[in-house]
């Protein structure tokens, strides 16, 4: 592989990844602008094909769990039971 193909390659892995930030996939699944979500210090939990995280926007603490290719999101509140407290 050449140097500008490799380096293509690293820019666009850099930008997927980018584009699928935490921040970025609660906005995609809350009323939320990336710009309000915090990530909140919790246990990142990875379960075979699940990534889990907790985050807090417009005063509301949700947990959030996306598939292992991060197409798929979703966001619910988080209660007292959850990893988030």
């Amino acid at each position: 592989m050449t140097g500008g193909r490799f380096s293509a390659l690293l820019l666009g892995m850099a930008l997927t990844a980018a584009c699928s930030s935490p921040e970025r996939l609660t906005s995609k699944a809350t009323p939320c602008s990336t710009g309000q979500v915090r990530i909140v210090g919790s246990d990142f939990s990875r379960r075979g094909v699940t990534t889990a995280w907790c985050a807090e926007c417009k005063g509301k603490l949700y947990l959030c769990a996306t598939d292992a290719e991060r197409t798929k999101v979703e966001c619910r509140p988080s209660t007292l039971e959850d990893a988030c407290h």
